[in-house]
C-alpha cells in the first residue's frame, strides 16, 4: 500500500490562520514561533510564501479588510430605497456582530492593530499602512454623507467631514468594548444612539 501524497501547501488557509493570530494576539503579540507553528511551516518556507512578520501582517489585514470588512460596507448603499437611517443601523448592527462573533477574534484587528500602532514595537510602514485605511474608510465615508447631503437625507447645514469622522469613532469604539467583553445587546444600543445622532 503506497503512501497518502502529503497534502499540498494552500497559502490562503495559511494567510486566513495568520490573520486569525494576528487579530487575536495583536502584531507584538504574535511571534515568528507562533506563526510558524500555527501554520505548520518552518521559518525558510513562511519567509517563501509571505516574506517577513511585517509584510505577512500587511497581508493579513488585507485579507481582513477584503474578506471581514468591505462586505460590510455595502450595506450603506443597499437597499438604495432603505434611507440613510435603515442602512447606518444596517451596517452599524453588522460590523457589531462581526466583533462580536464567538467563533472569531473578539473586537476588530484593524482597531486592535491601530492602538498597538506609534509604539516601537510597531514597525512604521505598518502603521502607514493603518493609517492609510483610516484615510481611505473617512474618504469614502465623506462621499456618502455629502450624497446623502445633496439629495436631502440630512440637514443643509452638516459637516460631512465631522460625521465622517464622528462614525469612525464610533466604530473604533465599538471595536474596543468588544475586545473588552462588552455584550452584543450593548454594543447594538450604541450603535443605535449613533444612528440617531447622526441623522438627527
Amino acid at each position: 500500500m503506497t503512501a497518502g501524497r502529503k497534502r499540498s501547501f494552500d497559502k490562503q488557509e495559511a494567510l486566513e490562520k495568520a490573520m486569525r493570530l494576528f487579530w487575536q494576539s495583536g502584531y507584538s503579540g504574535t511571534s515568528l514561533s507562533d506563526l510558524t507553528t500555527e501554520l505548520g511551516i518552518n521559518k525558510p518556507s513562511l519567509y517563501a510564501a509571505f516574506g517577513n512578520k511585517e509584510a505577512l501582517f500587511k497581508a493579513s489585514v488585507e485579507h481582513y479588510m477584503a474578506c471581514y470588512g468591505a462586505p460590510h460596507w455595502t450595506k450603506l448603499l443597499e437597499p438604495s430605497d432603505a434611507s440613510l437611517e435603515e442602512r447606518l443601523k444596517r451596517f452599524l448592527h453588522a460590523i457589531v456582530d462581526l466583533v462580536s462573533d464567538p467563533s472569531l477574534p473578539q473586537g476588530c484587528l484593524v482597531v486592535k492593530s491601530t492602538c498597538e500602532s506609534g509604539s516601537q514595537a510597531i514597525p512604521d510602514e505598518i502603521t502607514m499602512t493603518l493609517n492609510n485605511i483610516e484615510r481611505e474608510n473617512k474618504k469614502a465615508l465623506v462621499v456618502l454623507f455629502g450624497r446623502e447631503k445633496a439629495i436631502g437625507n440630512l440637514p443643509k447645514g452638516s459637516d460631512v467631514n465631522q460625521l465622517a469622522t464622528y462614525l469612525l469613532a464610533v466604530l473604533y469604539g465599538i471595536g474596543v468594548l468588544a475586545k473588552n467583553g462588552n455584550a452584543k445587546h450593548s454594543l447594538r444600543a450604541v450603535a443605535d444612539v449613533s444612528v440617531q445622532a447622526l441623522v438627527g
